[in-house]
């Protein structure tokens, strides 16, 4: 088990007997310090020091057999602002998906990554049609593995049918995308090809009408949503995207491009996973500037 680093005085009495739930000020005053963002539940190195040594053997002994719920809770106190909207956007995705979909619900999900959202879709809807679109390799054929009952594509979703660049994030590739962007930490990059359909296209000769499209593209959402509107705009799917600032704009794309096509052109409106909305298009670009959200949908 991985622990936080921590030091000594009332943080573990804290951790143990304090009743309710650990608060952030409650945490800073009894010493705990949180690790670099990008290195969550890494143990701080204090080896070089032999008292340090004592000290992370004996927190870590503390935590181990006192822990529990307290020290689960402890974590997530600590976790950055990002990790805990994630955390609650994949959970009201669960409680949006089961109040959307029915047994035999199409859904469309455009960058199944590993599948997790795919798993979801299979469960709610055992006996929809269902595409996942997946451009690297090797996720594309576990997920072929895992769901043989999916239609699952080896291509990247866009505005064009044909082939493209695409930049694989060996150690992240949950970031890869067509176009190489910042990343938190020097990453290694492969360079491959893949196939890109327009979902208008894919879609034209099929008697096919999604209840759902989910998009997590890394950036490049507004190119397959130029792919997809007149699938869109035809049937007005609930369509789950993300859209943030320091992806989005590095396909010199913004707020104005993505409401262009899904509320003027397919007239849908657009709402936070918390239920916020009706946005209008200036608090939309405001959530977008803010960056402190970046998963939206989109309904009629």
């Amino acid at each position: 088990m991985k622990v936080v680093a921590v030091t000594l005085g009332t943080t573990i009495t804290a951790a143990r007997e304090a009743g309710g739930p650990l608060t952030t000020s409650q945490i800073a005053r009894d010493g705990v310090r949180a690790p670099h963002p990008y290195a969550l539940g890494h143990v701080r190195p204090t080896h070089h020091r032999p008292l340090g040594l004592i000290r992370d053997r004996a927190v870590a002994t503390l935590l181990r057999t006192h822990g529990g719920p307290r020290l689960r809770e402890l974590r997530r106190a600590l976790q950055p602002a990002s990790v805990k909207r994630d955390r609650r956007d994949s959970e009201h995705l669960r409680a949006i998906f089961a109040a959307a979909l029915a047994p035999d619900s199409n859904c469309i999900d455009v960058g199944a990554h590993e599948g997790a959202v795919l798993r979801e879709l299979v469960r709610l809807a055992p006996h929809g049609r269902h595409i996942a679109y997946e451009p690297l390799p090797a996720f594309h054929a576990r997920l072929m593995s895992a769901y043989p009952g999916v239609d699952v594509r080896q291509a990247a979703l866009a505005d064009d049918d044909g082939d493209a660049e695409f930049v694989h994030v060996l150690a992240q590739p949950g970031w890869s995308g067509f176009l190489e962007r910042p990343y938190p930490a020097e990453e290694r990059l492969e360079r491959i090809t893949v196939r890109t359909e327009r979902l208008d296209t894919a879609l034209c000769d099929q008697d096919y009408v999604p209840t759902l499209v989910k998009i997590d593209v890394e950036g490049a959402e507004v190119r397959v949503l130029r792919g997809a509107i007149e699938t869109i705009a035809r049937h007005r799917p609930l369509v789950v995207f993300e859209h943030g600032l320091g992806s989005a704009d590095m396909y010199g794309t913004g707020p104005d491009d993505v409401w262009a096509l899904l509320v003027e052109h397919a007239r849908l409106r657009v709402f936070d996973l918390d239920g916020g909305g009706p946005y209008t298009l200036a608090s939309f670009a405001e959530a977008y500037r803010r960056a402190d959200r970046v998963n939206f949908l989109a309904r009629v």
